[in-house]
């Protein structure tokens, strides 16, 4: 094989001992370009794969999220879009250098603390009464820094004297509260009246008192 044959061979490949002992991340999509570079295929065929840069938002146990990008190879029929969330692995001494792990369901991770950031802890200890009734829910495959289940909720919060208003935002979620996570559900919750319309936080061992006195 000559030495064009052998780079083209080799290029959008994954190193074995970074799929091997690379740390195990997780990533979410954020961008994918085509390299223009195919391997296999015919003059009348498509080819057997082509080489995408990927651009990926990674998250690493008590790491704070960073992006990083990778060169792979893929089938043509199965890109990715944006958005699609994926197993990463990273390289311990370079966390810049990543390769996406098709064959591994995405682990859950623990966030990072962040020194000065609002916490739902803060805002229970901290905020004013409000209710919060959840449109739609999903579990988001992370964990806060206190290890609870982090889920993504969109929430309609209803503060005495101002009018209901939505939100999207992120939550931590105590094992008890779990079973309370359904469409309609109407819980008690905290919001910081001089903070942002997102600095709410659900009251789950309050909702989970409720909800056992209702019974």
């Amino acid at each position: 094989m000559g030495i064009l044959k052998k780079l083209k061979a080799s290029v959008g490949m994954v190193s074995k001992d970074l799929m091997e002992n690379g740390l195990l991340g997780r990533g979410q999509i954020t961008d994918v370009k085509q390299t223009g570079m195919t391997m296999g295929g015919g003059e009348n065929s498509a080819p057997d794969a082509v080489v995408c840069k990927f651009t990926v938002q990674v998250v690493l146990d008590n790491v704070p999220p960073y992006e990083a990008t990778c060169q792979q190879r893929v089938s043509p029929y199965s890109i990715l879009p944006p958005g699609t969330v994926v197993t990463v692995r990273v390289n311990p001494d370079d966390h810049s250098e990543i390769a996406i792990d098709w064959e591994t369901a995405p682990p859950s991770v623990a966030l990072a603390a962040q020194p000065g950031q609002e916490t739902a802890a803060d805002i229970l200890a901290k905020g004013s009464p409000a209710r919060a009734v959840i449109v739609q829910s999903q579990p988001l495959g992370m964990k806060s820094p206190s290890g609870l289940d982090l889920y993504g909720f969109q929430l309609t919060i209803m503060v005495d004297g101002t009018a209901p208003y939505q939100i999207e935002v992120g939550n931590p979620v105590t094992p008890g509260g779990v079973p309370l996570i359904f469409p309609g559900s109407n819980l008690p919750a905290k919001y910081m009246p001089n903070g942002g319309p997102e600095s709410v936080a659900i009251d789950w061992d309050a909702a989970v008192a409720e909800a056992t006195n209702k019974k």
